[in-house]
């Protein structure tokens, strides 16, 4: 094993870089003629709706948190209409690709780039990390 201190820095810094360009929630995002495509990969039956609630690295897929269960659908179209309202785009745009009965999803959302979604997901996931921060701090009071 090479010691730390034996990298020169800037390989440090390439690696730094890669690692962050692994695990970039915009990976989940994928651009379309019609819009962009989105990964998921959901558990339904939670206490609490958190879309998205973080990010699979190893999957490339943003995670989300659903209180509806898996059954007719409800956990499907609870994720459409949290991603059309988070997004600002009409239920209408919102499109089940693949996925339909599987915790992995894909999902079409018409009429928004890849990086404005990616930019509202981003926003809404550090919000999440907040939140999650403030309930720890909670915790150890």
């Amino acid at each position: 094993m090479i010691p730390a201190s034996s990298i020169h820095p800037r390989v440090s810094l390439l690696l730094l870089d890669a690692l962050i360009a692994l695990m970039d929630p915009g990976e989940a995002i994928k651009a379309h003629p019609q819009g962009c495509v989105i990964t998921f990969e959901i558990v339904p039956g939670c206490s609490r709706m958190s879309v998205p609630s973080g990010y699979n690295p190893w999957r490339r897929s943003l995670e989300a948190r659903l209180t509806e269960e898996p059954i007719k659908g409800r956990a499907n179209r609870q994720l459409m209409e949290e991603l059309a309202r988070i997004l600002r785009v009409s239920k209408q745009n919102v499109e089940m690709m693949s996925g339909h009965k599987s915790s992995k999803k894909s999902i079409l959302v018409k009429g928004i780039a890849r990086d404005e979604a990616r930019t509202a997901l981003a926003q809404k996931l550090a919000m999440t990390d907040a939140q999650k921060a403030e309930n720890d701090d909670r915790r150890e009071r």
